[in-house]
């Protein structure tokens, strides 16, 4: 069976796995290969798509590493082994990885105020919408995978934690730890605990709630679980074994629900968070934008948009011979932030606006990042919000007004407790 992998953009890469568990039975793995073909051209690209170098497996699963690509095109990975058994015995699985480019600009105009890098994150998951909305048209076959962090088997003492598992990719999904103790040697203990990275090669740092309870002779056939409830893009496990060797393995499994309208329930995120954007004023997840007065202010500070400022990239300025300048934060300006209201452009002590004579058109460009970094950094009532917007959508796709129109009054009040900018007097 043909699995599919999540959709990569070119200029990702992480790791995919292949488990052989099943099929080798008692055998282990003597050999492994993966190849990449291109279904579009039937050309094997395996050198492009694949780092040979991270491929590496255990007796039982083999882990590949994924880069690179051309946006649109669909590549067949398979992993073909050897068992260690007489006679020898050949296996193959495979799984699609589709490749698809998100535009991280806008194509506009170059002039102007306007948004120059979308948003790359969204403030809700899909996972949350669908369960906000009870949908899931999945399995539990289909909808959670299972990943192998450090695998099953006897593991000598270490003292320190440096058994390290692989870092498996969980942003967007439910992901459930599992400690699967079988045998301590006399005495033996193990140490296992999680953590967590905003990339896969890391630093991984250890998860707060992340530590399992010891495993001693007395437990070690209880199987502990923790859900992983934090923020970052990867989690593995790592242990270490006191005393006596001991047997036991981690899996990571990942609900990665297979819902028929995920791409409709995708796009509705993004309008219910624009939906919220624009009744609060307020730009959600971080975005740069280009601000562009017509003139400098009559009084010490020039307010700027959409609250949630994180910091000024530029001040630029053009005179009427077009020469562009450049101006110096903490010198010619600082930069006041204001959490969740508006930021400012400030002169310092004594300080003044350029006096030369303006450009007829877009004189000044300030560029500014606004928006919260992650997803857990945004306040719940948004959220709410942007889900109340999408139940709304979901559940009214394209109804015909008959009678009098209702006001969706949940959504207006999540809004107002999420708050709108308390000036929203701007001199474009």
């Amino acid at each position: 069976m043909t699995v599919e992998f999540r959709t990569k953009q070119p200029t990702e890469e992480w790791a995919i796995s292949f488990d052989f568990t099943e099929r080798l039975g008692t055998e282990n793995i003597a050999s492994a290969t993966i190849t990449a073909v291109d279904q579009t051209t039937l050309v094997d690209v395996s050198t492009t798509i694949l780092e040979v170098l991270n491929q590496t497996n255990t007796t039982k699963i083999v882990y590949g590493w994924v880069q690179a690509g051309t946006s649109g095109r669909d590549y067949l990975i398979t992993c073909t082994i050897t068992g260690d058994g007489t006679p020898v015995s050949t296996y193959e699985l495979e799984g699609i990885l589709p490749v698809q480019e998100i535009p991280a600009t806008v194509a506009a105009s170059s002039g102007g105020t306007r948004c120059v890098t979308e948003p790359t994150l969204e403030p809700v998951t899909l996972a949350e919408l669908q369960t906000q909305l009870g949908i899931s048209s999945g399995t539990m076959a289909t909808d959670v995978t299972p990943y192998t962090s450090i695998a099953a088997g006897s593991h000598g003492v270490v003292a320190a934690y440096t058994l390290l598992g692989t870092g498996i990719n969980v942003l967007g999904y439910t992901a459930v730890v599992y400690l699967t103790p079988v045998n301590n040697g006399a005495d033996g203990l193990v140490d296992v605990k999680i953590q967590e990275a905003d990339v896969l090669a890391g630093p991984y740092t250890d998860w707060s709630t992340g530590g399992f309870t010891q495993v001693t002779e007395a437990n070690d056939t209880v199987i502990q679980e923790k859900a992983y409830t934090g923020s970052k893009q990867y989690i593995r496990t790592v242990a270490k074994t006191l005393v006596a060797a001991c047997e036991f393995g981690t899996s990571i499994m990942v609900w990665e629900p297979n819902v028929s309208d995920d791409d409709m329930l995708n796009e509705l995120i993004a309008a219910g968070r624009i939906s919220v954007e624009n009744d609060t004023s307020k730009k959600i997840m971080q975005q740069t934008w280009d601000q562009c007065p017509k003139g400098w202010p009559s009084g010490d500070r020039l307010k700027l948009l959409w609250g949630n400022l994180v910091s000024v990239t530029s001040v630029k300025w053009k005179d009427t011979d077009g020469t562009v300048t450049t101006l110096v934060e903490n010198t010619d300006y600082l930069v006041e932030t204001n959490g969740e209201q508006c930021g400012f452009v400030v002169l310092p002590y004594q300080g003044s606006w350029p006096s030369g004579e303006l450009y007829p058109s877009n004189p000044i460009t300030i560029r500014f990042v606004c928006g919260y970094a992650t997803q857990a950094e945004v306040p719940v009532s948004m959220k709410r919000a942007i889900k109340a917007a999408c139940v709304n959508l979901y559940l009214n796709r394209g109804d015909d007004v008959t009678g009098s129109v209702t006001r969706d009054v949940t959504y207006s009040r999540l809004v107002n407790m999420a708050g709108v900018l308390n000036d929203r007097d701007f001199d474009l």
